[in-house]
Order: structure tokens, then sequence, then C-alpha cells
């Protein structure tokens, strides 16, 4: 699922986008929610930090007396450079500044009429399924780490294996110049990334392009770094069989 903020500190405003992209969303069967309506853009922020990216984002652009909706945008793209921002607003002369700013905007709904803006949503939810739908697992060039308050984007490509350690859902995610640990299960991430990664022993997740060799009477896995992965009786058959 993917979440769906909105941020607007008018009520009414806040109120009509929620129950409309509620709607959306159960027309659409899109993987996406639960739907969050803040009026505050630090709240936003604290929020994300806690949740799963990418996200989709609907954003004032105007609030008084505290960041306005670019900067929140701005923070959001350091945190979430592959989430969807749309900006809800009384300026329709924004793409420009957007641009300049680097901010990625995927549409800008004009504040007012019900049905026009319930039709910019819908366009902006399919658009949205459509981009999702075309993307395949594992194919998004980068693979989603939490660790701690931090999350990171990291290159498929820079990743060798994720190895599970211990007895406490313990990760260590192998690149080429770095070893990250934390806390999560294979499971999750042979979910993310899909079939460009195998699960080659139960503590083993590797990429299959950054496989040098198979070993099966040693049964293991080489890497194209020399590193030496297990490989099971059963990931065994099943390479054997392909």
């Amino acid at each position: 699922m993917i979440p769906v903020y909105i941020c607007d500190d008018e009520s009414l405003i806040r109120i009509n986008l929620e129950k409309i992209i509620t709607e959306q969303i159960i027309i659409l069967d899109g993987d996406m929610g639960p739907v969050r309506a803040l009026d505050d853009p630090n709240d936003l922020l604290e929020a994300q930090k806690k949740d799963s990216v990418p996200a989709i984002y609907f954003l004032d652009i105007d609030f008084p007396g505290k960041m306005s909706g670019l900067e929140l945008a701005q923070k959001l793209r350091q945190y979430d450079p592959r989430g969807f921002i749309v900006f809800i607003t009384a300026h329709s002369n924004l793409a420009f500044e957007t641009f300049r700013l680097r901010l990625e905007a995927l549409d800008y709904i004009v504040k007012g009429d019900r049905n026009a803006m319930t039709k910019r949503v819908q366009k902006c939810l399919e658009s949205i399924v459509e981009r999702m739908q075309a993307q395949r697992p594992g194919q998004g060039n980068y693979c989603t780490v939490k660790i701690l308050d931090t999350v990171r984007h990291i290159p498929i490509d820079h990743i060798l294996y994720l190895e599970a350690v211990g007895y406490r859902h313990t990760l260590r995610l192998h690149l080429d110049d770095e070893l990250l640990e934390f806390n999560s299960s294979l499971n999750h991430f042979a979910k993310q990334l899909g079939e460009t990664f195998w699960r080659c022993h139960r503590s083993f997740l590797v990429n299959r392009s950054r496989i040098q060799s198979v070993h099966l009477k040693e049964q293991t896995v080489e890497m194209d770094n020399g590193d030496i992965c297990l490989l099971s009786r059963k990931a065994k058959q099943e390479y054997r069989t392909d």
C-alpha cells in the first residue's frame, strides 16, 4: 500500500479532499492508502518519517506563519525522491517555480469547484496507478531501506546480497562499498525486489546480476566481488531445473 497524505490548513478543503480521494481510491481499486489529512506541514514531515515510501502528497501552497507548500515539498523530496506530489492551490501559475526547484509535481489542482477537483484527483490517481503497474518489482532502480529514523534509497545495481543473521530479524545489506545492518526480514525484501533477486538460501537473497558463478558441488554462490553465499538443497534443485 502506498500512503496518501493531504496537507491543507483550510478545514473545508481538507475534509472535501479526503472524501474525494477516498472515493476515487475505492473506484480505482488501487493499492493506495490509508489517507491521512493534516493541517500542519511539520506534522506531515514527522508522520512521513515513520511511514513507508514512496507516498502520494496533496499539498496546499499557503500556510500563513509556517513553511510554504513549496518548502514542504523540497523537504519531502529529500526523504522521498520517488513520491508523487500534487499541489492544491488558488494559484494556477506554479509550473515554472516547481520546475526551478526540481520538485517534479504531478499536477496542480485549483481550489474551488468540487466537480472539477474530483476530475483532476481522478486523473492524478489513474496516472499513479498506471505508473506503479508499469514498474515491475525491483525495477524501480532503487531499494528502500529504513534504518532507525533514516530512510535510504539504494541503487539496485549497488546491492550484492542481503544476509539474515542471528534470531532477531537482523539483516546485513552488502553493497559495493558499504555494509548496512538493520532489523527487517528477507521475505520483505524478496517481495520488494522481485525476480531480479534469488533466494538461494533461507539466510541469503542475492542479486542475480551480481552472481559470478554457482558451485553446485560445494553448494555455494560466488558473487562478483568474491563473496560466498550459501546454496540450499532446494535452491540447488531449482537451479538445475531452470
